[in-house]
């Protein structure tokens, strides 16, 4: 360890190797414009990217119609700064400098634990040399803007989490504290669900600044007033973004809670009693429920088990500045991952991953914290010690695997007849449905995963994607169920681009729950 204790790596080769890397995967991309001649403006055509640039040229010309605004506004308006001299490449600066500005604040966070060239090498593993994360920062998406006002508020946390003792009053304390809200709050108008971390920072900021109070042996009353000021402070700055959010909303779509809004928390649908189910099945298992092979975060990435077990010890036993982050983390699956449209099917596939690209670089700073525990001194012989660390290490990273799916039938299925648009009706006996399998439905993973299915549950319609989802299976097509319905007479009418099987269908309905079992780390289906 003295090695990597004692080399110093300068913070220029670490943003200029960053730099280098990122114009790599950016020039070479194939989706970049003018590497396509599918899609000529690139990035998938009017994609998501598309979107942006489209909104960003609105934006230029002060066109605020509501078929020229998909996203919050603040993405775009940053693009339309560059868009007269970059139309075709307007985030590619702001992208490089969220880069640069979050692997500078991540070195500076990692060094208050590791070296400096344990922080380089983390940072190196986990973002610039790993292709998909390192990739979806080179792409524009709004998620590389969320890594700028994570950098900037974890930044000015840090800065505060060392300050010893309080040395301005509290009109200054204030006017810091607004403006660290005001810059935060700013994610409202860029991806508002990202500004749920606020539940984090913000109580962190509150702590840092009572620690600095008792260390300067401030009175309880003056105490307790700071405060107050602080809060207040902090609740003002957050208004900026939610102002504007509001204002933005009833400019563009004559009501404060209208497009993206409506697109994403109502369209998609919002399950947080689903979330073990969907973070299993995101980080573990992404076969037994959602069958995508290889689609879970530990097939690909198995590092990430000892960041999972460095980051819960630090929640539970760690100082505060690693409580605050570990906590951010697990926050940032729990906002996301009861979206009824976030699916390992597109984790990699859609790259869905970029909603947590900022917290590979921790992950991975967690899970070294791990191995530096293991080999750390202690007043123990060190045989002993390395026996004892080690054995904790495996025990909770096997219990973490020991856990999995158990399916289990549900209710017979009668098929009643197929009718006219290959419209199927079948009926159960009205238990809870998890999932339904139709055997011999064939049909390419386009067709099944986005075609525009429709389905009834005792009469009554129900959303694709927000209640309902079809997934391409090995023997057909599974119909799943955002939450377990109860129902006695169905009528699912598949896309054309299903077809219908060749011979007799078969249908099995089926429900899970947890179990344990020998641990695993790929859970995919052997056949």
């Amino acid at each position: 360890m003295k090695f990597l204790k004692e080399t110093r790596v300068p913070i220029w080769l670490v943003l200029g190797l960053g730099a280098l890397v990122y114009c790599y995967f950016y020039l070479n991309h194939p989706a970049l414009p003018g590497n396509n001649l599918e899609y000529p403006r690139g990035w998938w055509g009017w994609f998501d990217q598309g979107e942006y640039i489209k909104a960003a040229a609105a934006i230029r010309a002060g066109d605020f119609s509501p078929g020229k605004h998909a996203y919050p506004p603040l993405y775009p308006a940053i693009g339309s700064i560059f868009l007269p001299f970059l139309p075709v490449h307007p985030f590619f600066f702001f992208n490089l400098l969220g880069l640069l500005a979050f692997s500078y604040v991540f070195v500076a966070f990692a060094t208050r634990y590791v070296s400096q060239l344990e922080a380089f090498l983390l940072l190196a593993i986990s973002l610039y040399f790993n292709e998909i994360i390192i990739l979806n920062f080179a792409i524009p998406w709004t998620t590389t803007g969320t890594a700028v006002i994570y950098a900037a508020t974890i930044y000015q946390l840090l800065r505060k989490s060392k300050q010893e003792k309080l040395n301005s009053g509290i009109a200054l304390e204030s006017i810091k504290a607004f403006c660290f809200s005001g810059l935060f709050s700013l994610l409202v108008v860029l991806r508002p669900v990202d500004a749920g971390a606020a539940a984090v920072f913000y109580p962190a900021y509150l702590y840092f600044s009572y620690k600095s109070l008792s260390l300067s042996g401030t009175a309880a009353p003056k105490r307790n007033a700071f405060l107050f000021a602080q809060v207040v402070a902090l609740g003002a700055g957050l208004l900026i973004g939610i102002s504007l959010f509001f204002l933005f909303n009833l400019k563009v779509y004559g009501q404060i809670l209208g497009g993206y809004f409506k697109s994403t928390a109502v369209g998609s649908g919002y399950f947080p009693l689903e979330l073990p189910r969907k973070i299993f099945s995101l980080v573990f298992d992404s076969y037994t429920f959602f069958l995508e092979p290889n689609g879970s975060l530990v097939t690909h990435f198995p590092w990430l088990i000892l960041g999972i077990v460095g980051t819960l010890a630090a929640l539970l036993r760690g100082p505060a500045l690693l409580r605050m982050m570990a906590a951010a983390i697990g926050l940032q699956f729990c906002l996301y991952a009861p979206y009824g449209d976030l699916l390992p099917n597109g984790v990699y596939r859609y790259y869905n991953i970029h909603y947590f690209k900022w917290m590979f670089p921790y992950l991975a700073f967690f899970g070294w914290l791990v191995v530096r525990w293991i080999f750390e001194g202690s007043e123990t012989p060190r045989a002993k010690r390395l026996a004892i660390r080690s054995l904790a290490v495996v025990v909770a990273v096997s219990a973490m695997l020991a856990v999995q799916y158990k399916v289990k039938p549900a209710s017979p299925i009668a098929i009643e007849k197929i009718g006219p648009s290959n419209s199927i009706s079948f009926s159960a006996n009205g238990d809870g449905i998890d999932f339904i399998d139709f055997y011999g439905l064939a049909g390419g993973f386009n067709e099944i995963y986005l075609g525009d299915h429709h389905m009834l549950a005792d009469g009554k319609p129900l959303i694709r994607v927000r209640e309902f989802r079809l997934l391409p299976a090995p023997w057909g097509v599974r119909v799943f169920f955002n939450r377990r319905i109860r129902a006695k007479e169905f009528l699912l009418t598949p896309d054309k681009g299903v077809n219908p099987p060749s011979d007799e269908l078969k249908i099995k309905a089926s429900t899970y729950r947890f179990s344990l079992g020998w641990p695993r780390l790929v859970h995919d289906d052997p056949r």
